[in-house]
């Protein structure tokens, strides 16, 4: 089974990437929602995190609020490795069993994307990795769209990860999305039709 690792910082085309690669018929596992589910009630990450960050996480129905996490994380580099601390080795247990499962079921190709590849030692579990980049201006713009914040709060996020150069000269393969969502598109699309392995049946 081929395993591609995916990643790119925050608000560079990811998910655009994510959309076109399951139109096309992949498998793609995404890191953030194995983390989502790694932070429902009742699991070690849960408890681990109220325990290093305090009630004023949860929300009234005892849920990891992520707005209010996210906001402790972001501004104290500190608090960050803590949480990641706690939730990494977790989303990887998670991760590799996934993998297992698709090696199992006869999957051939797998896409497992994560904003945060290398930091982990994640990369280790793909055979090649992928990057998605995109010019500054272009990522504020569609973080700011998404998800509400402002270049201040993008910016922190962006520390938080690698630089773009920094994950061109380490990934084996970079995608630059620094035109259209179609140019982009068809990157993919012959990206995807280049891997022999890609018959997933």
């Amino acid at each position: 089974m081929l395993v591609i690792g995916l990643t790119g910082g925050i608000g560079t085309g990811k998910t655009e990437v994510i959309h076109v690669l399951l139109e096309l018929g992949a498998v793609v596992i995404e890191s953030d929602k194995v983390a989502h589910s790694s932070y429902l009630p009742g699991t070690k990450a849960h408890e681990a995190i109220v325990s290093q960050f305090g009630n004023d996480v949860l929300d009234p129905s005892g849920f990891i609020d992520r707005k209010s996490l996210g906001k402790i994380v972001f501004s104290d580099p500190a608090r960050r490795l803590e949480l990641e601390e706690i939730v990494w080795p977790v989303v990887e247990e998670m991760i590799e069993a996934r993998l297992a499962e698709e090696e199992k079921r006869g999957t051939k190709v797998v896409v497992f994307e994560a904003a945060k590849l290398y930091e982990p030692g994640w990369d280790r579990l793909a055979d090649i990795v992928w990057t998605v980049e995109s010019p500054r201006g272009d990522i504020v713009k569609r973080v700011e769209q998404r998800s509400g914040l402002d270049e201040s709060e993008t910016g922190a996020r962006v520390a938080a990860q690698l630089t773009s150069d920094e994950r061109k000269s380490i990934a084996d393969l970079v995608i630059e999305n620094n035109t259209t969502l179609d140019d982009l598109r068809d990157q993919i699309v012959e990206l995807w039709e280049s891997i022999p392995e890609k018959r997933n049946r």
